[in-house]
Order: structure tokens, then sequence, then C-alpha cells
């Protein structure tokens, strides 16, 4: 199925105007509204948008994605509009956007929505096509850009998958693994050789549980323990001891086409907190958390 497929030319607008997301937003709705099956107003979709994207909090970068899912809509409807200044259209994104995918999701479309976003979402990723967008002067432009653009059968680990995962070298200090644990939020990390080929993971969690005295796990109440030796013996050991040291199997591994469901599953038996997207050659593409299926499934 071809992307163009699911949008309709009254909704492509060309030149949308305004400086923040209210105008933008507005405009588009006010001028798609009579195309849109259902008894919500432009106003009403609009504060329904607004209330959501505020609640997901996702920031934007080139392409916008604000959406709403309401059971008053009857079908899936896609509207575009392409801004000729790009505006920042909220305070925690990451640059200013010139293009907004806005989609209206009734509930028996969830699942094209998402096969549509992940497309738009790959073909925009590239910086030539969304060079090409900016071009756009009408929708029947628009749709010859997205010509070839394909909707997937399934949604996939590539699309769902946090790209840029930081990651260890096996060789590096335990305490550079800590550092980068703290700064970026994970407390599992990949372990990786110099060709970014995936060799296993190091975890917090068992990091920790290496430095506590084995009677510990023998006592049946820890009411009365106070002592801080592990930690002690953490701070003493962190700028000697090596990634290596605390390595252990991957567990859980996809490859960038593998469906949602499969690793939805596994996260959902808690058979592993982190998936890891490889390719071919086990060279690390992504990582795929929980975090991960609610920002772009649940709550994408």
């Amino acid at each position: 199925m071809k992307l163009n497929s699911i949008i309709a030319e009254e909704l492509v607008f060309c030149d949308v105007k305004g400086n923040t997301r209210e105008e933008i937003y507005g405009s588009m709705l006010r001028k798609a509204v009579e195309y849109i099956d259902g008894p919500l107003t432009a106003e009403q979709l609009l504060a329904g948008i607004i209330e959501r994207e505020d609640a997901i909090n996702i920031p934007y970068e080139g392409m916008a994605l604000p959406h709403l899912r309401s059971p008053q809509l009857e079908d899936l409807f896609v509207i575009i509009g392409i801004l000729k200044t790009p505006v920042r259209l909220k305070e925690n994104d990451l640059g200013p956007s010139r293009l907004v995918v806005m989609s209206l999701i009734s509930n028996d479309t969830s699942d094209i929505y998402l096969k549509a976003l992940a497309s738009f979402a790959r073909f925009f990723s590239n910086p030539e096509n969304m060079r090409k967008c900016a071009e756009v002067n009408s929708p029947a432009e628009f749709f010859a850009l997205l010509a070839e653009v394909k909707v997937k059968e399934h949604v996939t680990a590539e699309d769902v998958m946090r790209r840029n995962f930081p990651g260890v070298r096996a060789d590096d200090l335990l305490s550079k693994a800590l550092d980068m644990m703290y700064h970026s939020g994970q407390s599992v990390l990949p372990v990786v050789d110099a060709g970014n080929r995936l060799l296993g993971k190091i975890d917090a969690t068992e990091v920790l549980k290496s430095f506590v005295p084995e009677y510990l796990f023998m006592m049946d109440s820890l009411k009365f323990v106070s002592s801080f030796e592990m930690f002690d013996k953490f701070f003493k050991e962190e700028e000697i001891r090596r990634v290596k040291d605390f390595l252990l199997p991957p567990g859980a591994e996809v490859t960038p086409d593998t469906p949602l469901i499969q690793f939805t599953v596994t996260l959902a038996r808690r058979a592993s907190d982190t998936v890891f997207v490889v390719d071919a050659d086990r060279k690390l593409c992504g990582v795929i958390t929980i975090d991960n299926i609610i920002h772009k499934i649940l709550r994408g």
C-alpha cells in the first residue's frame, strides 16, 4: 500500500502561516474540518490535540506529529501542513518544524496510523527529503514527492527502537559506564566492540549485586543492617575494574524487521527489560525498552 493512499488531496495545505502551534494547528483544522466525518468542531479538535501534545510532551525537530484519538471520529484523517517559515512549536522542541503531519484517529484505525507514522518518520528522517518538502507548492507536488513511499505490512523494531543509544566497550572502566548510565538515565547499557558489534550488556543492578557481601543475601531481615561496606568497596574499585568484569549475555535480540508483537511480548513477559536490535553482522542498530513502547505505540 502506498502512503499516498491514506492522504486526501483536500487535506494537504501548503504555505501554512502562523507563529505558534495554536495558530498553525488551528489554521489547518479550520480548513480541514469540512472534510472530517464526525461531530467535533475545529476548536474541539484543536483543544484535544494541544492537551494530548502537552501530556506526552515529545520534542519535535523538523517534523511535528500532533495527533488525537477519539471515539467521535469515524476514520483516520491525515492533515498535512507545510510551513514556508519553520516554527519552534513547543518549548522542549529540539528545533523548528517545517512539516506538520497531523493525525485524527478513530478507535478502529490505530494500526494503520502507526504504520503510516513509521513511513513518514523514515522518509522525512532523510534531510534531502525534508529539503524537497520545503519546495512543495501544491498538493500534487507533495503527492509526487511521496509517490514511491510504501506503508509496511507491520510496525517493526526499526520503527520503535531508540537509535544512537549509549554504549560502552569491554575495556572501559566501570566508572565510565556508571557515568554514562547517570547522564543517559539508563541502567542497562550495550557493550560493543570497535566495530559496534554487540558483545553483551552491563546492568547496574547486577553491578551493585556483585558488591553486596554474600552473608547479607542469607539474612531473613535487614532491619538492623546499616553497614556502608559494599559502597566503600565500590568506590575503591570503580576506577580499577573494567566493564568486561561485569559483562553479561545480551539476552533478548531482534533484527530491525522483527514485528512489534514479538518484542512487545518479550518485554511484557519480563523475559528481558531491554531488547537489542542488531543487523546480520551483529552490529548494534538500536535498543528497545518498555519506555519506547509507551512513547511510540501507546502514546505515539
